[in-house]
């Protein structure tokens, strides 16, 4: 089930994120690749909300770990890239360190899905709370998950404890501090989106589209609700298409036909976008997202 959502999104990410992007600094960024895809441990500290926004902006969104293979080689990384499992406490998540996931339930409480663009798109996975919360928590399908507790047969995560725990992080060490009551090194506890932790970015490595742009076109606003703007369009006679997540052509104008710039997305779902510019000279994609 690796991904559906998000090969599309990493496609249409890759091709006009500037690589000096600087919401994280390429000598705070461990990186390697698994599974035709890149991962970016961020060694920088961002509250979830804040690094999925890096993420976005670096060409991915936060990982999104579908399988005990996959967990067990990102754990392994965390460890390599040489972060100290007390970098920092966590003091709403046992007082132990830990490293930002895509997963999170803020815009339905108890509803988890890998969202690790911040859109509330992406694949469900996890239904309720574990054995430290209320109970009766399930896995939706065959998902994989790796929950607090999960080492021991009974999974404890995720409890909602103060009833603001909304997105999910890796932890660098059992919890509470000094005991595995609840978890251990590797395992997946809900925490509070105010945290401030490191994080991990994941890439789609196919499907990429060159650009090969002679001009510098800006859109806003972004995220947009009703209307999108282009700017420094040279060629009024360019093409511009909108297509969705999925890869499919929505809306499709010509830049000589939009009345003052703007193009109407209000009956657009909530979600990601690419906006594709093009003439026979030139091409140029762009992202938004529509709240």
């Amino acid at each position: 089930m690796k991904k559906n959502l998000f090969i599309i999104a990493a496609f249409v990410l890759l091709p006009f994120i500037k690589l000096s992007a600087q919401c994280a600094q390429t000598a705070n960024i461990y990186t390697f690749t698994y599974g035709g895809h890149t991962y970016e441990i961020v060694k920088e500290m961002k509250n979830w909300t804040n690094a999925a926004a890096c993420a976005v902006e670096r060409g991915g969104y936060l990982v999104e770990i579908n399988d005990q293979a996959e967990q067990t080689l990102v754990y392994s990384k965390i460890q390599a890239a040489g972060i100290s499992s007390t970098y920092t406490q966590v003091m709403d998540g046992g007082g132990t360190a830990y490293i930002w996931i895509g997963a999170t339930d803020k815009f339905t409480e108890g509803s988890w899905k890998w969202d690790g663009i911040n859109a509330n798109t992406g694949t469900a996975f996890w239904n309720g709370q574990g054995a430290a919360g209320a109970g009766g928590g399930s896995a939706v399908g065959n998902a994989f998950i790796n929950w607090g507790g999960k080492s021991t047969g009974t999974i404890n995560e995720p409890d909602d404890y103060g009833g603001q725990q909304d997105a999910a992080a890796i932890a660098l060490a059992g919890w509470p501090s000094g005991t595995t009551m609840l978890g251990i090194a590797g395992e997946w506890n809900d925490i509070a989106l105010t945290n401030a932790v490191y994080f991990i970015v994941e890439k789609n490595n196919t499907g990429v589209i060159e650009n090969n742009n002679k001009y510098e076109i800006e859109l806003y606003p972004n995220p947009a609700k009703e209307f999108i703007q282009l700017k420094n369009v040279n060629d009024k006679n360019a093409n511009i298409q909108i297509l969705n997540i999925e890869g499919k052509v929505i809306k499709q104008v010509l830049y000589s036909e939009l009345s003052v710039n703007k193009i109407d997305i209000r009956d657009f779902t909530k979600g990601m976008y690419l906006v594709k510019v093009f003439s026979s000279e030139n091409q140029y994609f762009l992202k938004f997202i529509k709240y």
